[in-house]
């Protein structure tokens, strides 16, 4: 996955890039943008050098994108399964509502899998694993558009 954004601040060699967002993701909300925002900030390492008004071209392998998206989907998943499984199970041997207690347990489970991920967040972020990556720098002009053409519509205003 390829992404092109204007570095709009450098800080201890940590590049905060702009990037607008594209019509093909309007309605996924992965990145927690929702509908109404049309440009996120980004801090990235600054790999590159790449100064203030630059555009980076940023890439995110798709390993890394199958990683954090069985991080945050499949695991949750699994998590609802094995809740379900648990309080049927559990539901039975307890001589309790067996369907009731299994809907309790997997949304449980599902909560804290969602909890576990949330605490283990800042983990992820410090190894910087499940971030794109700067590729490319591409110097602007004078008038501020790159001069390759490369990044095209990601004009700052």
């Amino acid at each position: 996955m390829s992404e092109c954004g204007q570095i709009v601040e450098v800080k201890d060699n940590i590049a905060t890039i702009k990037l607008t967002r594209k019509s093909a993701c309007a309605s996924c909300g992965a990145c927690g943008m929702g509908g109404h925002q049309k440009d996120m900030l980004l801090s990235i390492p600054n790999t590159l050098g790449g100064e203030v008004g630059d555009y980076a071209e940023l890439d995110l392998s798709s390993k890394q994108l199958l990683k954090a998206s069985v991080i945050m989907y499949v695991g949750p998943l699994i998590a609802l399964l094995a809740g379900v499984v648990a309080g049927y199970l559990l539901g039975a041997k307890l001589d309790l509502n067996k369907e009731l207690f299994a809907v309790i347990l997997g949304l449980l489970f599902t909560g804290l899998s969602y909890l576990g991920i949330r605490v283990l967040e800042p983990r992820f972020k410090k190894g910087h694993n499940f971030s794109p990556q700067m590729v490319k720098i591409i110097k602007k002009d004078t008038k501020g558009e790159d001069l390759d053409g490369k990044c095209e519509g990601t004009r700052a205003n």
